[in-house]
């Protein structure tokens, strides 16, 4: 088994990439999301998913749907 080590604002977290869903791009911060629960981290995304072994990372360009109905 394989952890990586992450830096949290509570301090440090070591997570395995296997349990990996999703890591998600924040204001300030970068959520990554596992099958046990959601952790917040400094880091930015890319470096994030390069350090869980990503090859490439896919980006989300769909656009919400809150504030884009034009009403007339």
């Amino acid at each position: 088994m394989r952890l990586v080590k992450l830096d949290t604002p509570d301090g440090v977290i070591y997570i395995n990439p296997d349990h990996v869903v999703a890591v998600v791009k924040g204001l300030r911060d970068t959520k990554v999301d596992t099958v046990s629960g959601v952790h917040v981290v400094k880091d930015p995304p890319e470096v994030v998913a390069r350090l869980l072994g990503s090859e490439e990372i896919s980006v989300d360009v769909t656009p919400r749907a809150v504030g884009w109905a034009k009403t007339e």
